[in-house]
């Protein structure tokens, strides 16, 4: 091994164990910087494996297919040539995927910045075709091993003969796949309508209906800006909920840097009262003190392991709200799941709505016997459906609940998980899978 490279890998080595010593020695907003400088590092150094691979295949499609201009042609021809052209702009489009994260960090503001918007979506761009260009890898190198046990003209040899040209497809489908999830998220939220029956609502004197508007994954950052936010606000007060409840994740990023894009969420109007409780991102990407006084200056109640006895259409209800499951991990000071304080004062004889960001939390809450005689409905987030098509598998093997309604019938207890009105990071997701939930109690 070179040796410049081996005191690289020792160089990396160290500064991320220094990262995480730090982070393991502080907590509450200095913790949550370092969290984030740190998965920042992660990042651009798995970046640079995968970019030196992806630049090696594509050169080697652009140089296969589009040889350098005959050394007889004038200097100035010579430096115009497609192959130059496509190199400079493979390097752009890396350097640009490269930066991607630090627009957390540099030009925010209550609209995001074009620039950002562009390498975000270039990060989407460089995912999919990182993953096409393996699966070309793994067919390759597949039909390599077996090429001697079949006949010469094998799967392989047509393999070998287009190899640029499926490297090339591999780029020209992932940027097909970012420019149709930029169009997803560029056009208006779904409202998903659905029913749930509760039980406590049969034979309520003088009792009716009882609407709930689900937000979750609001993700207000370099993405995503005040003119998408007013768009959700107002079609969700289009709605006429009697109840609005935000389901965590609500901005990557400080107040300071994002309040003018949060401040029409400050127009949200419910009967009932619009609620919040915490996800993974107030603990990784903001100050979630901050967070709570400005959503409480906008008379939005903040669930911190809490709930609120109301009565709406003559329906009496719970509106709980826990700390997200990765608060404890995040060391903010009095911040940490912790279920049966949240559920505390609900009853068997009201109708009891918990929101619990993650699905994984409302798992426990079902298989808890006692916390489960105390809840009717959990309201969550978190999975984004996936948010692009190739990570669809792996949110179906992490989480218990994916997207949509669900029912336990051992404990009779729904279960509804958003795939989220918004997106984290690139202005990227599978179509139809931005939305407003609308449940009717009855």
């Amino acid at each position: 091994m070179n040796i410049k490279l081996k005191i690289a890998l020792v160089v990396i080595f160290v500064i991320h164990l220094s990262m995480a010593i730090a982070r393991k020695t502080t907590d509450g907003v200095e913790h949550h910087r370092l969290l984030r400088l740190h998965t920042l590092l992660i990042t651009s150094t798995a970046m640079l494996i995968a970019s030196f691979y992806m630049w090696k295949r594509v050169t080697f499609a652009i140089t296969t297919l589009f040889p350098f201009s005959s050394p007889v042609r004038s200097r100035r021809l010579r430096l115009l040539c497609f192959q130059d052209i496509a190199l400079a702009l493979l390097f752009l489009f890396l350097f640009l995927s490269h930066i991607a994260m630090f627009f957390f960090y540099v030009l925010l503001g209550p609209e995001p910045n074009v620039i950002a918007i562009t390498s975000l979506s270039f990060i989407a761009a460089y995912a999919h075709i990182l993953i096409f260009l393996v699966l070309v890898d793994i067919i390759f190198y597949f039909t390599k091993l077996i090429h001697n046990k079949v006949t010469p003209n094998s799967v392989h040899t047509y393999l070998v003969n287009n190899r640029s040209y499926h490297i090339l497809l591999a780029v020209f489908l992932g940027f097909m796949f970012m420019f149709a999830g930029l169009y997803s998220t560029h056009t208006d939220p779904i409202v998903r309508k659905t029913t749930i029956p509760m039980k406590n609502f049969e034979g309520t004197v003088g009792g009716s209906n009882v609407s709930i508007a689900l937000l979750s994954d609001i993700h207000i950052g370099p993405s995503v800006g005040r003119s998408r936010i007013r768009k959700i606000v107002d079609m969700t007060n289009a709605l006429k909920p009697d109840i609005i409840a935000i389901a965590g994740d609500l901005a990557d990023g400080l107040v300071r840097d994002f309040s003018g894009a949060a401040e029409p969420l400050c127009d949200l109007k419910a009967r009932g009262g619009v609620y919040f409780a915490t996800g993974n991102h107030e603990y990784m990407h903001g100050n979630v003190t901050e967070w709570f006084a400005f959503l409480e200056d906008c008379n939005i109640t903040i669930l911190h392991n809490q709930n609120k006895h109301i009565t709406v259409n003559g329906q009496k209800l719970c509106v709980a709200g826990a700390d997200d499951l990765f608060a404890l991990r995040a060391h903010v000071p009095g911040h940490g799941m912790d279920l049966k304080k949240a559920l505390s004062t609900c009853t068997t004889d009201t109708t009891n709505i918990l929101l619990a960001h993650q699905p994984n939390a409302a798992k426990l809450v079902l298989t808890d016997h006692e916390l489960s005689q105390k809840v009717n409905l959990i309201l969550s987030g978190h999975t984004h459906g996936g948010q692009m098509y190739p990570f669809v598998p792996i949110v179906h093997i992490a989480n218990a609940f994916v997207r949509g309604r669900y029912y336990d019938p051992k404990t009779d207890t729904y279960v509804y998980v958003s795939a989220g009105v918004n997106y984290f990071g690139p202005p990227i997701k599978m179509f139809g899978s931005c939305e407003i939930i609308f449940i009717n109690m009855i």
